[in-house]
């Protein structure tokens, strides 16, 4: 199997997400539903793209609880 990169996983990430915030943990498993990865590892690894995009200005939501938090996509103006 090929090695999904972290550009493939922040592609998911965006391409699941619009201006209306979603579940965090629907995106996790959806992103992981994408590449076929259930096992928790990928899923730790799409939990910390999440934050990479948060910090990055890309993304607006929390992890803290990622399970009931939720994301959207950062405003185009903001």
């Amino acid at each position: 199997m090929t090695e999904v990169t972290d550009s493939q996983i922040d592609e998911a990430i965006l391409s699941e997400l619009g201006p209306r915030s979603l579940k965090t943990a629907r995106i996790v498993v959806r992103v992981g539903e994408l590449f076929n990865e259930a096992d928790q590892a990928f899923l730790d690894r799409v939990e910390a793209r999440i934050g990479v995009l948060i910090e990055a200005g890309r993304l607006f939501g929390r992890l803290a609880d990622w399970r009931s938090s939720e994301l959207a996509l950062m405003p185009p103006d903001a």
